[in-house]
């Protein structure tokens, strides 16, 4: 369960910052964002492995846990926030501007947009709830 409570900690400070970022004058604060929500998507996975008592990785998640408790949208967007995660990792190319970022992954430019970031917060808010537990969220 200790998977399950970070990941909801993770959540609670991506949700924060995406309400806060706009008033903070940097915009890499989007990029913060960014790694909070996979830090969170990270950990939930992992408590359901636990929970599911299966050892495995992310595949193995995808295949046999997350059909049986998650919706396809919240799924593919769980798995897009930590391919975007890894993908700004080895971007050598980052900018910042509005409620953009733009990144260069494997030569081609990116662009995320907070809402878009918004939507995966919302995911990962949906995927915790689904969580079957009795903890109160």
């Amino acid at each position: 369960m200790v998977d399950f409570i970070d990941a909801k900690y993770h959540l609670a400070v991506a949700e924060r910052m995406m309400l806060g970022y706009e008033g903070y004058p940097e915009k890499r604060f989007l990029v913060g964002i960014i790694n909070e929500a996979a830090k969170a998507a990270s950990r939930l996975i992992r408590a359901f492995l636990i929970y599911e008592k299966t050892k495995g990785d992310i595949n193995t998640f995808s295949k046999r846990i997350a059909p049986r408790y998650l919706d396809k949208l919240t799924h593919e967007n769980l798995m897009k926030i930590l391919e975007i995660e890894r993908a700004q990792k080895i971007s050598r190319i980052e900018y910042a501007k509005d409620d953009k970022i733009i990144l260069l992954i494997f030569g081609k430019y990116r662009i995320l947009t907070a809402s878009r970031l918004q939507e995966f917060i919302s995911s990962l808010k949906n995927a915790v709830s689904n969580f079957p537990t009795d903890i109160k969220r």
